[in-house]
C-alpha cells in the first residue's frame, strides 16, 4: 500500500484556510501533493539519477516526506531535502526513524530560506507543480538542475497526455 494513503488531509474549510495562509506567508507555490509515494519508486528514480549524483552533494527541492532523498542518500555523498510543508515532516516520522541515513538532512522551510547556507553539485526536483519556480531556486543551489518528471516526459513524450505536457512548465 502506498505510504500516501496515511496522509492527513484538511478536513474542513478552516484547515484548508490555515494551510493557504501558511503557504502565502511562506511563498509556497507548489501544491501540497506527494509525487513520490513509495520507496520502490524512489529507489528506481535514484538509480536513474546515479550517474549524475554518485559521490556528489544533492539538494532536493520540495522533497515531500523524503523518500527520494533517502534513496539518493545510498548513492550521493550528501543529500539535503528541503520541504516547505510541515505536514510532510510530521506525517512520516516513523519512515525517517527507520530509513534515514546519516548523510541525509531534512530542512523544513521554503527553499529560499536556505540560500547561502548550503550549496550542492546537483539540485533535484520531482514535482508537477511550480516546476518553473523550483527550477529557478534549484539553479541558485547548484550548477546542475534535474527535473525528473520533465526528463521522463522529454524522453518518451508519447506516453504522456499532450495537453499535460504543454501546460506542465506553467503549473
Amino acid at each position: 500500500m502506498p505510504v500516501c494513503d496515511h496522509i492527513p488531509r484538511p478536513t474542513n474549510s478552516e484547515d484548508t484556510a490555515s494551510y493557504e495562509r501558511f503557504a502565502e506567508s511562506h511563498n509556497i507555490r507548489a501544491l501540497p501533493y506527494l509525487t513520490v509515494t513509495d520507496f520502490e519508486t524512489a529507489t528506481m528514480i535514484a538509480d536513474r539519477l546515479a550517474p549524475r549524483i554518485l559521490g556528489k552533494t544533492v539538494i532536493e527541492i520540495g522533497g515531500g516526506i523524503g523518500m527520494l532523498s533517502v534513496a539518493m542518500g545510498a548513492i550521493a555523498q550528501r543529500v539535503y531535502c528541503i520541504e516547505a510543508n510541515p505536514l510532510w515532516s510530521m506525517t512520516f516520522a516513523q519512515f525517517l526513524l527507520e530509513k534515514k541515513p546519516k548523510n541525509v538532512s531534512f530542512l523544513c522551510g521554503a527553499a529560499d530560506e536556505f540560500l547561502g547556507c548550503i550549496k550542492g553539485d546537483v539540485a533535484v526536483i520531482c514535482t508537477n507543480s511550480d516546476v518553473r519556480g523550483m527550477k529557478l531556486i534549484g539553479a541558485q543551489f547548484a550548477n546542475a538542475v534535474v527535473d525528473v518528471y520533465g526528463e521522463m516526459i522529454e524522453g518518451n513524450p508519447e506516453a504522456f497526455d499532450p495537453w499535460a505536457r504543454t501546460v506542465r512548465p506553467f503549473a
